[in-house]
């Protein structure tokens, strides 16, 4: 009986470590990664292994739907996604996400602030 419960427990924490594309679970995630590995400095987001999980659910919370998949789609190095994606936002979101956005544009660490 103990090896059965073994074997589910097993089965059970490797389904829940699969996360569907697409949802905002996923995207926390890809954007968690990049910003860990540096791949969002170009948007201001340079944070710690907590700083980053923090700004990853601050981001989902503050950015409308379309910023956010643009921002995964960055992150998971679809340039193609990332451009269209960012062409459908305005005002301030657009500049945010714009990696060579002029020089007292708003960035991400603005959103993230509490993170920081």
């Amino acid at each position: 009986m103990r090896t059965i419960l073994t074997i589910m427990a097993v089965l059970a924490v490797g389904a829940c470590s699969r996360v569907e594309a697409d949802t905002p679970a996923a995207q926390r995630a890809a954007v968690t990664k990049a910003c860990l590995d540096g791949d969002l400095a170009a948007f201001g987001l340079k944070l710690d292994r907590v700083g980053c999980a923090c700004a990853s659910n601050v981001l989902q919370a503050q950015l409308s739907p379309k910023a956010m998949t643009a921002l995964e789609d960055y992150s998971r190095g679809r340039q193609d996604g990332f451009d269209s994606a960012r062409a459908g936002l305005s005002g301030d979101e657009k500049l945010m996400l714009d990696p060579k956005r002029p020089a007292g544009a708003p960035d991400l660490r603005k959103v993230a602030a509490d993170c920081l």
